[in-house]
């Protein structure tokens, strides 16, 4: 921004204002044929270890090539240099999503429904686009870190070039980092002129979308699963107390039921499966191999959900996820606890419960399994891919 306007408006409102008018990021400008963007979201939450940070603007073309935009005004030196920092590390932490992780994130954000939002939103746009084309794209724009960036703001320095250059030199997948003037000038009526430009050096500007914190090189993981045989499963039976044999038949079709009536907002979460005698599992990416869900009887009638970690990687999950234990209930919105349960070999628990009498009967029960699961499994699953990347 520039001119006499500039002293009014502040960052929020330059990410409003490009967020309800994508044609000022002039992306067909950047990079010809790209058919201009479409935006998904506002402040995007970008799980990291420390709590999250938040994306200004995310965006998709009509190839499925994500657009990440942060909105900065050049007051000070530092803040020239701390935005680029910022959207490359957020680059960073999106390549190591699957798109099932960006679209329950999306889910979540946008309060939608919809299977599939990402292409819902951009079908309004583009109404001949292709689905299975379209989100191969953004699959593929995940994967490889294949991002258009842009920093948008009120004025292009040339040690912003200088600084941008530099990161030619880093290594991993590639991505263009494009900067976006945007001037601002008002008439003596009050009307206001907004003019975005493209400084000409940044049409060649192109920078690899780094490696992690810890200097790990980061790309897409398979999910697998870890721990499988009676032995395990054994000792999660003496974990949940399962109760009197009579009641296992009724267990059991209480469990069923669950199976068949939880639905998980991230597409990439397979089915429920009966697990042993009150209690069911959800797979997950190692290290966490399942989520459980249970019913306890007994001395202490509990129901709830839990991750149980193990072994030298299950440590440093764990120790990453106490860490930051209130972002994750904040963002999962449930009382969850991390415990550790035993140092050699090590064993820890991050789950919630609560007790069977806080419920009037098993159907108010199903109902909170099925809502907490749902929102464990889109809070944990980003964390797990994010994970995998930067051990693997």
């Amino acid at each position: 921004m520039a001119g006499t306007a500039a002293a009014s408006y502040d960052e929020k409102w330059l990410q409003e204002l490009l967020f309800r008018h994508p044609e000022l990021i002039l992306l067909d400008g950047i990079e010809t044929g790209s058919g201009g963007v479409v935006p998904l979201c506002r402040e995007l939450p970008i799980p990291r270890p420390g709590g999250n940070v938040f994306l200004d603007v995310l965006g998709v073309t009509r190839t499925g090539r994500l657009v990440l935009v942060e909105c900065k005004l050049w007051r000070n030196p530092q803040a020239r240099r701390e935005v680029i920092a910022q959207i490359v590390e957020y680059a960073a932490l999106l390549r190591s999503w699957s798109f099932g992780d960006l679209t329950a994130r999306l889910k979540q954000k946008l309060g939608s429904t919809h299977a599939n939002p990402i292409f819902a939103q951009a079908e309004k746009h583009w109404p001949d686009l292709d689905e299975a084309d379209f989100v191969d794209g953004i699959t593929n724009s995940l994967a490889h870190g294949d991002f258009a960036l842009i920093i948008a703001g009120d004025g292009i320095r040339s040690d912003l070039h200088a600084v941008a250059s530099h990161l030619n030199g880093q290594r991993a997948g590639l991505a263009k980092l494009s900067l976006l003037e945007i001037q601002l000038w008002s008439s003596g009526s009050g009307q206001t002129l907004i003019i975005p430009t493209i400084p000409l050096r940044t049409e060649v500007l192109q920078q690899r979308v780094i490696i992690s914190e810890t200097g790990m090189p980061l790309r897409l993981e398979e999910p697998t699963s870890s721990e499988t045989g009676d032995v395990a499963e054994t000792a999660i039976e003496r974990t949940i107390n399962p109760g009197q044999a009579e009641r296992k038949a009724l267990d059991r079709a209480f469990w069923q039921r669950f199976i068949e009536e939880v639905r998980f907002d991230h597409p990439d979460q397979a089915p429920a499966r009966h697990g042993g005698a009150n209690w069911v599992k959800m797979e997950l990416p190692d290290p966490a191999g399942w989520l459980t869900a249970f019913r306890s009887s007994g001395a202490k009638e509990e129901i709830g959900l839990f991750l149980r970690l193990k072994g030298d990687d299950g440590r440093r999950l764990f120790d990453e996820l106490a860490t930051d234990l209130e972002t994750l209930r904040s963002e999962s919105d449930l009382p969850l606890f991390a415990q550790v349960r035993a140092e050699h070999p090590f064993e820890a628990d991050l789950g919630v419960s609560k007790p069977r009498s806080a419920f009037a009967d098993e159907d108010q029960q199903l109902l909170w399994l099925k809502d907490a699961a749902n929102r464990f499994i889109t809070m944990i699953r980003p964390r797990l891919s994010q994970f995998s990347e930067t051990t693997a």
